[in-house]
């Protein structure tokens, strides 16, 4: 057997010891302090996310305490409102008429106009509702019914979903992810835009955006089966899902094919068809067996509702101050459908060439933000489509996705003003301030440009509030909104556009 020596420090005399004995103490050693140093590391990162979900949780909390959409302003009472009497309908009609106009299910009055899943959710939501308090969903008694105890009920009900569906798949990304430092996972963990919507206008978007989330998350570990599954009920529980079902088809269909085994990517592409096509049917099924699926469908997509919805900062709210005076009003939505294809189509080419991760969600925000700014009846909510995608590359592009992020915090300004929760502007600059004194620009310049541009937005909120009223414009402050966060985000969709193709000449 082979031996060497070592001279020990205290002794000139050389003591023989075995080779392979020292490899192994040595490796034993380092497994050990590995070991050490991978639990101090889950445990930072354990202690990291306990103290970002504390923080977050008094967020919600107090954004809840604060009024919520249309609390008390009769006829139509808000958001709220809707989501209580969905819960109402779902309960009380036979599923045939849940989104059928009818004596006890007046349409004009927040008729159901999100697909099934919206509707079994809020179904189950009415069960328990009539087990704690039957008055709180009674057939048309119910309508407008506000009280502490109810209050408290439906905020919980908004509160539960977001840590059931919307953190577990953001959480799981950016803890493998190499990038993750602890203030960008803070900041996409805390973005506030989504807790306003959710927990102060009162909506439960929190649920299609995990769905779509744990999509990404399950596409990119090659759970192809899954992902697509997962992104069936997010479309299912809300149409604007449909914002990122261009990327996350070429995304599979890139990864699918296989040019060394044609026979193969046929039939894998096959199988994910059916698996797609047997989600859509089971899902729908109720609704295809009474026969009202044309129906659910009528009131799913209203495209009898025309282009614009409020004071939102899409491209034909921003600018109708010009476009109303132009006369395509006969084919404004094929209009609306070539401008959406046309400027999501540069992002997909790029995926569809090289299907990497990033490529993947350079697309899916640049894909949203094209059906945002040029799609049929966009709401201010909408702009979330956009931008939680663009939290997966907050390691990727830190200065331009936070930018983003502020931008689309102020464009919901006039939304939070018709809810009566203006002090949200104090969330806004905190989660700025915190932002860019985290992540400073690469150019100084750009640092002063990205300043400026938001402090501007802040001005344009303050003179929302406390500016002088306009007699003959009464709504300029919240055009100005519009106009200054759409200006944005046609920059922020031109520069992911071609970044993406940037990383494509690269690798």
């Amino acid at each position: 057997m082979n031996e060497k020596y070592t001279k020990t420090s205290t002794s000139s005399s050389f003591i023989k010891i075995k080779a392979p004995e020292v490899q192994e103490k040595v490796t034993s050693k380092l497994k050990k302090t590995n070991s050490n140093f991978d639990n101090s590391t889950t445990w930072n990162s354990f202690l990291t996310t306990i103290s970002i979900l504390s923080v977050l949780l008094c967020f919600q909390i107090v954004i809840s305490l604060n009024p919520h959409s249309g609390e008390s302003q009769p006829p139509m009472f808000g958001d709220y409102e809707a989501q209580r009497h969905w819960m109402e309908i779902t309960l009380n009609l036979p599923i045939e008429q849940w989104y059928v106009n009818g004596t006890l299910n007046d349409l004009l009055y927040w008729g159901l106009d999100y697909p099934p899943l919206t509707a079994y959710h809020h179904n189950l939501l009415g069960l328990i509702a009539y087990k704690i308090n039957k008055s709180w969903v009674e057939l048309t008694d119910s309508r407008g019914f506000e009280s502490v105890a109810h209050k408290m009920f439906m905020r919980i009900s908004a509160i539960v979903p977001f840590y059931i569906f919307y953190l577990p798949p953001l959480i799981f990304f950016y803890l493998n992810s190499k990038k993750t430092s602890p203030m960008s996972y803070a900041l996409a963990l805390l973005y506030p835009a989504l807790l306003v919507i959710d927990n102060g206008h009162f909506q439960y978007n929190s649920i299609s955006l995990g769905m779509f989330l744990a999509t990404y998350v399950f596409l990119t570990n090659n759970f192809t089966i899954l992902g697509s599954m997962f992104f069936v009920a997010a479309l299912n529980y809300k149409q604007m899902e449909l914002y990122h079902a261009l990327p996350i088809f070429v995304f599979i269909l890139a990864r699918s094919i296989n040019k060394a085994q044609p026979l193969n990517s046929v039939f894998k592409i096959a199988k994910i068809g059916a698996v797609v096509i047997s989600t859509f049917i089971l899902i729908w099924l109720p609704f295809i067996l009474t026969g009202t699926a044309k129906d659910v469908l009528l009131r799913v997509f209203p495209f009898n509702r025309g282009l614009y919805e409020d004071k939102v900062a899409s491209f034909w709210c921003a600018f109708s101050f010009i476009l109303k005076r132009l006369p395509f009003q006969s084919v404004q939505i094929y209009l609306s459908t070539a401008l959406v294809l046309l400027c999501s189509l540069p992002s997909l080419i790029s995926l569809f060439r090289q299907p990497s991760e990033r490529n993947f969600r350079l697309s899916l925000v640049t894909t949203s933000l094209s059906f945002f700014l040029f799609s049929f009846h966009v709401h201010e909510k909408t702009i979330l489509l956009a931008t939680i995608p663009s939290l997966l590359l907050i390691s990727d592009y830190p200065s331009s996705v936070l930018w983003l992020l502020n931008i689309s915090n102020i464009s919901i300004f006039s939304l939070c003003v018709k809810d009566n929760f203006p002090l949200s502007v104090f969330l806004f600059i905190g989660y700025f301030l915190v932002s860019y004194s985290t992540f400073p620009s690469s150019s100084p310049l750009k640092r002063l440009l990205q300043i400026f541009s938001v402090s501007t937005g802040f001005l344009i909120c303050v003179l929302e509030l406390y500016g002088p009223s306009n007699q003959r414009f009464p709504h300029i402050y919240q055009l100005a909104n519009a106009f200054f966060s759409c200006v944005h985000l046609l920059y922020f969709l031109v520069s992911f556009s071609l970044e993406s193709f940037e990383k494509v000449k690269k690798e």
